[in-house]
């Protein structure tokens, strides 16, 4: 099954956000890791769903943007890298 953006060349616009979004996403990790370490308690015993749903798309969310980021095209297939 072919992506429905297969390659598109995106506007200004939207690489513009997806450059926020990736600086977003980075500001917001680091700051996590640092209260996780500043803490000393790294626990994962409520994991539920979402939780797990959340941490798997995460990073091919990022992955997408920082494509479209650094290129300026959409990719050609569903997974980014390729």
């Amino acid at each position: 099954m072919e992506a429905p953006w297969n390659g598109e060349k995106v506007n200004l616009f939207i690489r513009s956000l997806a450059i926020i979004f990736i600086i977003c996403a980075l500001i917001a990790f680091s700051s996590l890791l640092f209260a996780l370490f500043e803490s000393g308690e790294i626990t994962l015993n409520i994991l539920d769903f979402r939780s797990v749903f959340g941490m798997l798309a995460a990073p091919y969310c990022f992955l997408l943007f920082l494509k479209v980021a650094v290129t300026g095209h959409a990719p050609k297939s569903w997974i980014p890298w390729k």
